[in-house]
């Protein structure tokens, strides 16, 4: 798998139609996806209308890291978070890639497969800069 748009879709497709098979009567208010290519690593977190936790203490969601790359739960992803990883490492700047996964995931074939679920009224999905605690959120660029 090459690093591109199209491939992040793809990957994101996969992993969203697992969770609504899942998930799919929930009423979904968030999903989180995580970008951290320092660490070869993609995650999609979810926040549920009725999970009690802050909303932007993504790590203590009940579905954080539903997407679980480590732990061997999405092994399409690793060979794509790898290359991002060497494509990082050239220069260091992140935001590109947060930039792609956010077109990525506001694209026509994520966002039919994300219309699928129960969404909230406030539902929004989002790619924000895991360092900076004011992050814009990269899905509403």
């Amino acid at each position: 798998m090459n690093y591109s748009i199209e491939s992040i879709e793809q990957l994101l497709a996969e992993k969203l139609l697992e969770a609504l098979a899942e998930f799919g009567g929930k009423e979904l208010r968030i999903i989180d996806i995580g970008v951290f290519p320092w660490h070869s690593e993609i995650s999609i977190s979810f926040l549920f209308a009725q999970d009690s936790s802050d909303v932007d203490d993504i790590a203590a969601w009940p579905h954080f890291d539903y997407s679980k790359i480590f732990e061997g739960g999405w092994d399409k992803a690793k060979v794509l978070a790898k290359e991002m990883n060497e494509i990082w490492r050239k220069d260091n700047d992140p935001i590109p890639f947060f930039l792609d996964f956010g077109s990525a995931a506001t694209s026509e074939k994520v966002t039919n497969i994300i219309n699928r679920f129960k969404l909230s009224p406030d539902f929004s999905v989002q790619v924000l800069n895991p360092d900076d605690p004011n992050s814009e959120n990269f899905c509403a660029s």
